[in-house]
C-alpha cells in the first residue's frame, strides 16, 4: 500500500489526491456527456448544480461515517467538520449529492432527470479512479482470501475490495453507455444506475472487513444496496423508445 505519496516536499494522501483527480475527471466527462445529450442549455445547468451537488455528497458522505461510528463522534462533534477524507461514506455521498442536486435543479428550473442522467454516465469513472485511491491508502479493505488475486494487507492476505469497486464501476458504465446509444425517457440512465450500484453494493460489501455496522452485525452498505436495488426495480421504464431521436453520448464519454 502507498497512503502517502511524496511530491517533492509534500506527502499527498494517496486516497485524497485520488478523490481530487477523480472529481476533476468526473467535471470534465459531465461537461462532454452534457454537451452531447443536451447542447450549451444543459452544459450550464450541469456546470450550475455541479458545486451543490459535490457539497451535499460531502456533507452526507461524512454524516452517514459519522453517526455509525457515533461512539466517536457523539463525544467529539467538532470531528463532523474535519477534513478527514478516508472518513467518508459512500452511500451517504450518494444520498446527499442526489437531494443536493435535485434540490438545486428546481431551484434553478433545471431539469433534475436530465441532470441525473449525466450524473449517471459521469460517476462510475470517477468512483472507478477513488477507488484506486482507497487500494493505495488501505482503507474499505477486504476480509481475509486464500485466492490468489488476493493483496497483502495488516499482514493477512485479503480480498481486494477496493479493485472490486473500480471494476464494478467500469463495468457499469460500460452498460450504461451502451444503454444510452438509444433515446429513453429522461431519469431512465439514472434508474439504470441506481440499480448497479444497489447490486454493487449487495455484493462486495459482504467482503469487506471495515464495513460499517447496523445493529445484530448487519452492513449498511448491504442494506443500501438492496434499497436502491428495490428502488430502480420499482421505477425501471418501460422499453419502448419515444419516436423522436435526441442526442446521446456513448464512445465520445470514454
Amino acid at each position: 500500500m502507498f497512503p502517502l505519496i511524496q511530491i517533492g516536499p509534500l506527502n499527498l494522501s494517496a486516497g485524497g489526491l485520488l478523490l481530487l483527480v477523480a472529481a476533476f475527471a468526473a467535471s470534465s466527462i459531465a461537461s462532454r456527456v452534457a454537451r452531447a445529450r443536451g447542447g450549451d442549455e444543459l452544459v450550464s445547468h450541469v456546470e450550475s448544480a455541479s458545486f451543490a451537488a459535490a457539497v451535499g455528497a460531502l456533507i452526507g458522505a461524512r454524516l452517514w461515517y459519522g453517526l455509525f461510528n457515533w461512539d466517536l463522534y457523539g463525544s467529539s462533534p467538532g470531528l463532523f467538520l474535519a477534513p478527514r477524507l478516508a472518513e467518508l461514506a459512500w452511500p451517504g455521498g450518494l444520498l446527499g449529492g442526489m437531494l443536493a442536486g435535485w434540490l438545486w435543479a428546481r431551484l434553478r428550473s433545471g431539469e433534475p432527470r436530465a441532470l441525473a442522467d449525466v450524473a449517471a454516465l459521469t460517476l462510475p469513472a470517477a468512483q472507478a479512479i477513488a477507488s484506486v485511491g482507497l487500494l493505495l491508502s488501505g482503507d474499505a479493505f477486504g476480509t481475509p482470501t486464500d485466492l490468489p488475486w488476493g493483496v497483502t494487507l495488516f499482514g493477512t492476505s485479503r480480498h481486494p475490495t477496493q479493485l472490486y469497486f473500480a471494476l464494478a464501476a467500469l463495468a457499469g458504465w460500460a452498460v450504461l453507455l451502451w444503454l444510452a446509444r438509444r433515446p429513453w425517457p429522461a431519469g431512465a440512465l439514472f434508474t439504470a444506475y441506481l440499480g448497479l450500484q444497489g447490486l454493487s453494493l449487495l455484493l462486495i460489501e459482504a467482503l469487506r472487513a471495515d464495513s460499517l455496522l447496523l445493529p445484530a452485525s448487519v452492513r449498511a452498505g448491504q442494506v443500501f444496496g438492496l434499497a436502491l436495488l428495490i428502488v430502480a426495480l420499482g421505477r425501471a421504464p418501460v422499453v419502448h423508445a419515444p419516436h423522436a431521436e435526441r442526442g446521446t453520448l456513448a464512445g465520445d464519454a470514454g
